[in-house]
């Protein structure tokens, strides 16, 4: 599960001196341990969906006018956390797939779900749902 490869990372990070990155990894850890303690079953779903917590938090955080040196800080801090999340579909490749949903008379109310069993995590949904109303209209 991550939460061991963060630790371990973690761990790396404090020995070598890496202070951003052994800040970050130390809040994200604690706040995986806390939610794997509480008594549900705690999954890598309940871990991505953490890291993405992190990664709005600093979105948003960036879209304030904010100075340089804390901006680069955010900045870094999304590098390290992108490295635990898998590798996102890109635009094209939802769009291959919608297309063959669409070709085959899939509504969009059997695509979105489709996307979010087979691929949770890893698309924008706000993108298949303009690909899709794209191609039905």
């Amino acid at each position: 599960m991550l939460i061991e490869k963060i630790r371990k990372d973690m761990q790396d990070a404090k020995r070598n001196r890496e202070t951003t990155k052994a800040n970050l990894l130390s809040t994200l850890y604690g706040e995986m341990f806390t939610q794997s303690k509480s008594g549900k079953e705690f999954t890598e779903d309940d871990e991505l969906k953490i890291i993405r917590k992190f990664m709005k938090n600093a979105d948003e955080t960036l879209s304030f006018d904010i100075a340089e040196e804390a901006k680069q800080k955010l900045l870094d801090e999304k590098k390290i956390l992108e490295s635990y999340l898998p590798g996102q579909l890109s635009k094209d490749e939802i769009d291959t797939i919608v297309t063959k949903m669409t070709s085959e008379g899939k509504t969009i109310k059997e695509i979105m779900p489709f996307f979010k069993e087979n691929f949770s995590g890893r698309y924008d949904g706000r993108i298949v749902s303009e690909i899709v109303k794209s191609k039905i209209s």
